[in-house]
């Protein structure tokens, strides 16, 4: 079996971009940092080459299980999850920590594609209301972590999936009604620190050393590059540590300082390309469930990397949502590419 090169040549371009990032800003948080994240990444990729040489439909079949065991996992998170940075996210056995949330992002992709590819077109009402409840219980169980940016991924995926599959405009207007209405709600329902960072993504000099001081050394990161960058190592805002969880959540602005606007321009292009090349195997795909596959995967992959950008760029709120394939994270890079394993397994199989 031949892999697809569009596919493996992206992923490999931005997997080189997370290991010299990582390089670079792992040391300054910890010693071991970059040993971890390789690890993930080796473990990543194993276990995508192994996925791509199963049957696609072997794992539609299972997605029901696979979502149950998330939708559990998120809940024994909120009786005996670890809790880090005023979040309880992850779950830690013998010295190894998982965090639910990511598995669930590719069960419920998983069983959205296997659920929508069966329904009619245009997508009946019942089928909408269904595959919302599938997203939303597991998203409420992440929000309440809290964890509002990976709700939102779980929000986004349903929408475009939905979307794709045929569902009718008098839907998508009513949820822009219902989202109109329960926007003034979801104030209130926020905790209070969400709250200030939102407040911080309109004026963050209104609180420079508080909740505006991430974005604020986030944008000097980026602008501090220009257009070579400072680099391989030598950005001030990364290793003299000014900029927080510069190798998780803000790793993109170590890029942006070190490699300059055109090494982050090449950065976006291969999320560009990666991203062009699943909606071509959507477009190309011969059944159903492979063609929602691919459309859950690039919803998935497409929306966390713009809502990344757009929080490093100070051009969105900071929700907490990972460069994907590329930020510090085990659990995310692990499943990301599984999700590609199975991809190519699904062109494999048209």
């Amino acid at each position: 079996m031949k892999w697809d090169r569009g596919l493996l040549g992206a992923a490999g371009a931005i997997a080189a971009a997370s290991a010299l990032a990582m390089a670079s800003a792992g040391p300054s948080v910890g010693a071991s940092l970059f040993t971890r994240h390789a690890v993930a990444m080796g473990l990543g990729v194993a276990l995508a080459v192994a996925v791509s040489y199963s049957d696609y439909r072997r794992w539609m079949e299972a997605a029901v299980v696979l979502y149950v065991l998330s939708v559990a996992a998120l809940a024994v998170v909120e009786l005996a999850g670890t809790s880090r940075l005023g979040a309880t996210r992850w779950l830690s056995a013998f010295g190894v920590s998982f965090q639910p949330s990511e598995l669930a992002k590719f069960s419920v992709v998983l069983w959205l594609a296997q659920y929508l590819s069966g329904q009619p077109r245009p997508l009946p009402g019942r089928a909408v209301l269904v595959s919302a409840a599938v997203a939303a219980l597991p998203a409420s169980l992440v929000f309440l972590q809290p964890d509002l940016g990976s709700a939102t991924v779980l929000g986004a995926i349903w929408l475009i999936m939905v979307w794709i599959a045929g569902m009718p405009r008098r839907w998508l207007a009513r949820l822009g009604v219902g989202a109109v209405v329960f926007a003034p709600l979801a104030w209130h329902v926020l905790k209070a620190y969400q709250r200030d960072r939102l407040m911080a993504f309109i004026n963050p000099h209104a609180d420079p050393l508080g909740t505006g001081y991430t974005i604020i050394q986030s944008t000097i990161a980026v602008g501090s590059g220009q257009l070579w960058g400072r680099g391989w190592q030598a950005g001030t805002q990364s290793q003299l540590n000014f900029l927080p969880e510069h190798h998780s959540d803000f790793i993109f602005a170590v890029i942006g300082e070190e490699w300059g606007f055109l090494g982050a321009a090449v950065l976006i292009m291969a999320f560009g390309c990666l991203l062009v090349r699943i909606t071509q195997l959507a477009l190309r795909a011969q059944e159903p469930p492979a063609q929602m596959l691919a459309v859950g995967c690039a919803a998935w992959i497409g929306y966390q990397a713009v809502v990344n950008l757009g929080m490093v760029l100070g051009l969105l709120p900071v929700v907490g949502v990972p460069l994907p394939f590329v930020s510090f994270g085990g659990s995310s890079m692990v499943c990301l590419w599984c999700a590609l394993g199975l991809l190519q397994a699904a062109e494999r199989g048209r």
